[in-house]
């Protein structure tokens, strides 16, 4: 049976679209193959929707506040660590147990405390000085800052207040001392005006600072405090190079009080023994008168 020509062109009209479709179909499948052997190289923390958490740029301690220089970004899945933190999450709050280093941070790790406890750094105490605009850099200082402690013992010099012996001395007592709160305004919480050591918006003046200091430091601020003036200093936060320790005294001969000598009682004179008055003895016969012993030692 012979084909006509309408059947012949319907036929090979058939077959090319045929053809057509089926390069097509090996085109797309050969781009499905490469699709799924480039996603099967990627790595698994960018196979989800990856977000910035954070990890431990170090050891935190429980009590620590944290800061920015403690942490670093992590991309990380949020359905694999739906307990991780974000930065806005820890910055300026206070780690409630200990967080190793390189670890992401939990949400529970930190916490808003404002108890002034728990924000001691282990194995450091919280000691609190009266303060005044003077000794406290005019009211500048703020939690979490860093000071110098300097004292002056007030020599025989003195203007006023109590005044010892010798020349007046002053001397830097501790370096690098940390401020865990000024007032009631506890590092790592934020300030009644709700700005955060914002210098535009400083905290009324406060009547005490209060300074982390080791066991040692504690004593040493306590004699000091007792026997003379503390000032502070504020340090840059990036200026934590310890300097010799320096001392300045008062100009002038060290005053030497004039030496009390024993009271010397003179012994007193010998009382004069009064003697007795001499008498003479005289020798009468009849109308004679003859001196036989006139009182002195010869006749």
């Amino acid at each position: 049976m012979r084909l006509g020509l309408k059947a012949k062109l319907t036929i090979a009209v058939g077959l090319t679209a045929a053809s057509a479709f089926l390069a097509m179909g090996v085109r797309e499948w050969r781009k499905a193959s490469a699709a799924t052997v480039k996603s099967r190289e990627l790595p698994a923390q960018v196979a989800g929707p990856a977000a910035v958490l954070v990890q431990a740029a170090r050891a935190i301690r429980t009590g620590e506040t944290i800061t920015a220089a403690m942490i670093r970004n992590a991309a990380g899945d949020p359905a694999r660590f739906p307990h991780a933190a974000t930065v806005a999450e820890v910055v300026g709050k206070v780690a409630t147990r200990d967080i190793p280093m390189r670890a992401l941070i939990a949400r529970d790790a930190v916490g808003m405390e404002s108890r002034l406890a728990i924000r001691v750094p282990m194995g450091m105490r919280a000691v609190s000085i009266d303060t005044t605009a003077e000794i406290a850099v005019a009211g500048l200082i703020r939690p979490g800052d860093r000071v110098d402690v300097q004292v002056v013992y007030p020599g025989a010099d003195a203007i006023s207040g109590a005044r010892g012996a010798g020349r007046s001395r002053a001397q830097a007592l501790l370096q690098m001392v940390q401020v865990l709160a000024v007032g009631e305004v506890v590092v790592g919480t934020r300030q009644a005006s709700g700005v955060d050591g914002a210098l535009s918006s400083p905290p009324p003046p406060a009547r005490t600072v209060t300074l982390a200091l080791t066991p040692e430091q504690v004593s040493t601020l306590s004699l000091a405090k007792s026997t003379g003036a503390l000032t502070l200093s504020l340090r840059n936060p990036a200026d934590s190079a310890p300097v010799a320790v320096a001392v300045a005294a008062s100009s002038g001969p060290d005053p030497v009080a004039a030496p009390v000598l024993p009271r010397v009682l003179a012994a007193p004179a010998p009382r004069a023994v009064p003697r007795p008055a001499p008498h003479a003895i005289e020798l009468v016969v009849g109308d004679r008168r003859e001196t036989i012993y006139s009182g002195s030692a010869g006749r």
